[in-house]
């Protein structure tokens, strides 16, 4: 269960089945069914192999569920659309306010997952990368709304499956190699 839980949660399986349902199909609605089926699965296999869902997907989901019936019973791809900058700027939000309560905890524990070397880099890094990464999903959720109301559907959905995709692979890259560059500070200084 565990290992079939990984594999729906590889953000690469992800983009395989949506881009294979849009270029198959062509059709919003079938899309939106595969984004709710996908993720509602998701949902489902980490709850029985982990026995709880990650806080990240259960609010995406939340949010999805709504907004995608209201998309597949109006037949109108807008409440999809506009969940993608929802979900983006509360998740940059969430960051950005969470960084000014309780300091940078929320991105240190998950980007302390790359490398135990990560554990020396010092508070102000993890600050600094905490509020980049915050105004950068709010950034996103913006590009989102010029991607609605100024481009084509399929557009759209290029943009949703690799656009985002690049733009969080490059978010990510700069980051860590940012705290990364902070930890052989730390380690130089101390030799």
């Amino acid at each position: 269960m565990k290992t079939l839980s990984k594999l729906f949660n590889n953000p690469l399986s992800l983009i395989v089945v949506l881009a294979s349902v849009w270029y198959l199909t062509r059709d919003f609605i079938y899309f939106t069914y595969a984004i709710l089926i996908f993720i509602s699965i998701q949902v489902l296999l980490e709850k029985l192999a982990l026995g709880k869902v990650s806080k990240v997907l259960f609010f995406s989901w939340s949010l999805l569920l709504p907004f995608g019936l209201l998309t597949l019973l109006l037949r109108d791809p807008i409440f999809l659309q506009w969940k993608f900058s929802i979900v983006h700027w509360l998740m940059g939000l969430i960051l950005l306010i969470s960084q000014i309560i309780k300091g940078p905890v929320l991105l240190k524990g998950l980007f302390s997952l790359a490398g135990p070397q990560l554990d020396s880099v010092p508070k102000q890094a993890w600050s600094n990368v905490t509020v980049f990464a915050g105004f950068f999903l709010l950034l996103v959720g913006f590009i989102n709304l010029y991607f609605i109301y100024f481009a084509s559907l399929d557009s759209w959905v290029n943009f949703k499956i690799y656009g985002v995709t690049v733009l969080n692979l490059f978010m990510t890259s700069i980051a860590l190699l940012y705290l990364f560059k902070k930890a052989e500070k730390i380690e130089s200084s101390q030799v």
